[in-house]
């Protein structure tokens, strides 16, 4: 095929940035009225909706709600028939959840856990960590199946201890679910797991329904749908982010193989039309050449794969947002990788660790050429829930303190609150909040009485 749809870019000013890079999460007025009748049906109407939309939606005819709770028995018989059916993919999945767990373990024990001090005699202050009770887990289906967002939503819930995990995931058109998603419920112990898509789903884990009782959090990516839900219901539940569609950022100098730059910034095309794959480069000659690889490796993946790979999808990404941008400034590269604020971040440059402290603003950093995005989405422990859309400005990758909820401790003794009494009853008066004045003066009623 012949391509000829990229460029090298030379944005003189950071208005030129920006304006080439412009791409917000943006939901449209017809998706926000959707979204909130399937909201107020399913608050309203619980299992009634669900089975409507079920119907409407996820395309599976279901003539009780007890059809989409998934049963033990395909839980089993998926414990035993993906080991037989697929034997390299189940050691696949044991090396990832291994690493994955070994992973989060670690954040969990290195992490702000329960701690208390004793500033002075009398006083302890500190705090308490508490998991989450119940949390909902939400897996995309559609156009693929990700058992490894599974894995990687799951497995920090369990290593936080969450005590209730309750997975949705939209159903094949049979009423089906993808077998070794089944098999990773019974590997994990996740018993709780519905056939439901949508912003239906996010209805129901939200608000509740007979069937269905509501979590305290809901976690995992989705369409536009599922997380203009997820914005809607936040506030009667928690979650974790708003995920708009992925993207990469590659740093990367004239010692970089441009064949693997090409191949990474393809690879994220392939998640989502709107998928944005950007090459931020010192050297025009790598700029220049990873353009070249970029339309070579499209035919060499259709030469191996064929009909298998989707190249239109990755196609109408790369026209769209792969952007190549060039300037002789290091420094002026990583401040537009600050700017971006990337989901992923790879790093192919000779000096990686002097870049890596120079970064502010990154989701998933990835160090080296032999260390592509695919290694973190399914294998290298660290989690592939990570903020996009440029929100890594502000928030962090999922992991165990996202099941985590925090407690204040205070204990006070007779003398230490005597000792700090009056400070506390100045506040109160000129706050005009007496009866706080009050609840510290009582304390101390009797002792007058005794003088």
């Amino acid at each position: 095929m012949n391509y000829d749809f990229l460029k090298v870019e030379k944005p003189k000013t950071f208005e030129d940035v920006i304006a080439l890079l412009a791409a917000d999460l943006k939901i449209s007025s017809s998706t926000e009225r959707a979204v909130d009748k399937i909201l107020k049906e399913v608050k309203v109407n619980g299992d009634r909706a669900i089975l409507k939309f079920c119907k409407q939606f996820d395309c599976f005819e279901v003539k009780d709600i007890d059809d989409i709770r998934v049963k033990d028995k395909e839980i089993n018989f998926a414990l035993t028939n993906v080991k037989k059916e697929f034997p390299e993919l189940v050691k696949a999945l044991g090396v990832s959840y291994k690493n994955i767990k070994k992973y989060h373990t670690a954040q969990f024990r290195k992490g702000e856990g329960s701690w208390s001090i004793k500033p002075e005699k009398g006083k302890e202050v500190g705090q308490i960590i508490f998991p989450l009770e119940r949390v909902g887990i939400y897996i995309p289906g559609g156009r693929y199946s990700y058992p490894s967002s599974l894995l990687m939503t799951a497995i920090p819930a369990i290593v936080a201890g969450v005590k209730e995990i309750i997975i949705c995931t939209p159903p094949q058109p049979d009423g089906s679910l993808n077998q070794v998603l089944l098999y990773l419920c019974g590997k994990l112990k996740i018993k709780e797991v519905y056939k439901i898509g949508g912003a239906q789903a996010i209805a129901a884990l939200a608000y509740g329904t007979k069937s269905i009782k509501k979590v305290d959090k809901i976690v995992g990516p989705g369409n536009i749908f599922v997380t203009t839900a997820k914005k809607k219901v936040f506030g009667d539940v928690g979650i974790d982010s708003l995920a708009g569609p992925s993207d990469i950022t590659i740093l990367a100098d004239d010692s970089a193989n441009p064949g693997f730059i090409a191949a990474d910034l393809v690879s994220q095309a392939e998640h989502d039309p709107d998928s944005r794959s950007i090459l931020l480069s010192d050297s025009k000659d790598t700029a220049r050449r990873v353009i070249g690889k970029i339309y070579e490796y499209l035919d060499n993946l259709i030469k191996e794969y064929g009909s298998r790979v989707n190249i239109e999808i990755i196609l109408k990404s790369l026209k769209k947002n792969c952007k190549i941008i060039f300037s002789k400034e290091k420094d002026r590269l990583i401040e537009i990788c600050n700017m971006i604020a990337p989901e992923h971040l790879e790093i192919m440059v000779k000096d990686a660790k002097k870049v890596l402290k120079n970064i502010k603003n990154a989701g998933a950093i990835f160090i080296g050429e032999y260390c592509p995005v695919a290694v973190g989405d399914y294998i290298g422990g660290t989690n592939h829930v990570i903020p996009t859309n440029g929100n890594a400005r502000f928030s962090s990758p999922l992991g165990v303190y996202d099941f985590l909820k925090r407690s204040s401790i205070t204990f006070y003794s007779k003398d230490a609150l005597k000792k700090e009494k009056r400070f506390i009853e100045i506040f109160s008066e000129f706050e005009r909040l007496f009866a706080h004045k009050s609840s510290i003066k009582i304390r101390f009623k009797n002792d007058k009485d005794r003088k």
